[in-house]
């Protein structure tokens, strides 16, 4: 457990980096920092391990005061990930990797044996062991800075904005690595971020931080989007967080329409009898083993040759479909704003489909929820 007791960071020029801040961050959960920028956040974290040291209050790990430790001893108990991982250039990824756990004393095949074991557990290929930090990508030197603070497993990891620096998309895979790590060995996690969605994706608690190095709300992620508690919280969350709050609920309780459903080999003929009793202007087309091949108009059918297989014709785009086991009513809204239908199309973990569902039912299970 970190506990802040009044810990604050003023400067000789008169900056306040961190106002007096209290706060537990618990054990065996990742606590998210987050705010604009110059709010405190970063100077917040590195008080944690000594790099930065508060002019006043204190910073306790598990009741023993940070000050009172040595810091390089400090900083070897505690795993630590910046922005663009900040590996050793002139180091292959293993011994990155085995880094503390040689300055720990570990003899180096152990140390190295650790750093296989952990390159298989950040997804990381046992063929990149012997490559140099530039021969790698961004996002892969982001799972080589995790897996080099985890190395020696230690009990708290500290994570100072350690995705900002790669795409979107490589930011999501790693933040579902982190997500992944995180059910399975439950360290005490600091993850300093300024982006609102990141920090409610990951984070069990999050304290924002405003202007002046403020502690402004710590909470939870779903109570912090329902109840913000005041402007500066509810302008830097976005107008937009009664959708961002959809997150937190499973779509696996939707009602989905199995009866629009038709099978490719199906005529024409036998289409509208069963799409007409369900009064949809859309169905969906599936294959014999019930993959999305796409949307057919209705009104559309009564134009085509009655026993025209639906296989036959050209059908419009499906768009993305939701995952209803594993998904959220967000995914599931998602998908129905974006598809040609104004349906989402729920599948199982193999992509078969289950049903569809409407932006009205949608809009229905949405205000049951809220």
């Amino acid at each position: 457990m970190i506990t802040f007791e009044g810990a604050a960071k003023h400067y000789p020029d008169g900056t306040v980096a961190v106002a007096g801040l209290d706060l537990t961050v618990e054990s065996g959960r990742t606590t998210v920092f987050v705010g604009p920028s110059g709010s405190g956040k970063t100077t917040s974290l590195r008080m944690v391990n000594r790099m930065v040291a508060p002019t006043s209050g204190t910073v306790l790990v598990d009741g023993e005061d940070v000050r009172s430790q040595d810091p390089a001893r400090l900083r070897r108990s505690i795993g630590y990930v910046i922005q663009q991982a900040g590996l050793f250039p002139h180091r292959t990824v293993r011994d990155n990797i085995a880094t503390v756990p040689l300055l720990l004393g570990w003899g180096r095949s152990r140390a190295r044996a650790r750093a296989a074991e952990l390159m298989e557990s950040v997804g990381l290929e046992p063929s990149q062991a012997k490559r140099y930090p530039h021969q790698l990508s961004g996002g892969q030197q982001q799972r080589v800075g995790v897996a080099r603070a985890l190395a020696a497993d230690p009990p708290i990891l500290l994570m100072d904005e350690p995705f900002s620096a790669v795409d979107p998309v490589v930011r999501t895979g790693l933040q579902d690595e982190l997500l992944r790590l995180q059910a399975e060995l439950r360290k005490t996690v600091l993850f300093v971020t300024h982006d609102i969605d990141e920090a409610i994706r990951i984070g069990d608690r999050i304290a924002v931080f405003g202007p002046g190095g403020e502690l402004a709300q710590y909470d939870t992620p779903e109570r912090l989007l329902t109840h913000p508690v005041d402007d500066f919280v509810e302008s830097f969350i976005g107008y937009d967080r009664g959708v961002r709050r959809l997150a937190f609920f499973p779509a696996n309780e939707l009602a989905l329409r199995e009866d629009v459903l038709l099978d490719d080999q199906d005529t024409v003929e036998r289409a509208l009898n069963t799409v007409d009793t369900a009064g949809q202007p859309w169905a969906l087309v599936v294959d014999a083993q019930r993959m999305p091949l796409g949307w057919v108009d209705v009104d559309r059918l009564r134009h085509e040759p009655s026993g025209l297989e639906l296989g036959r014709l050209t059908l419009t785009a499906y768009g993305h479909t939701f995952d209803v086991e594993r998904d959220s009513l967000r995914a599931a809204l998602d998908a129905a704003v974006l598809s040609p239908a104004g349906r989402a199309v729920g599948v199982d973990p193999d992509g078969r489909v289950l049903g569809v569902v409407s932006q009205a039912d949608l809009g229905n299970a949405i205000w049951s929820v809220s």
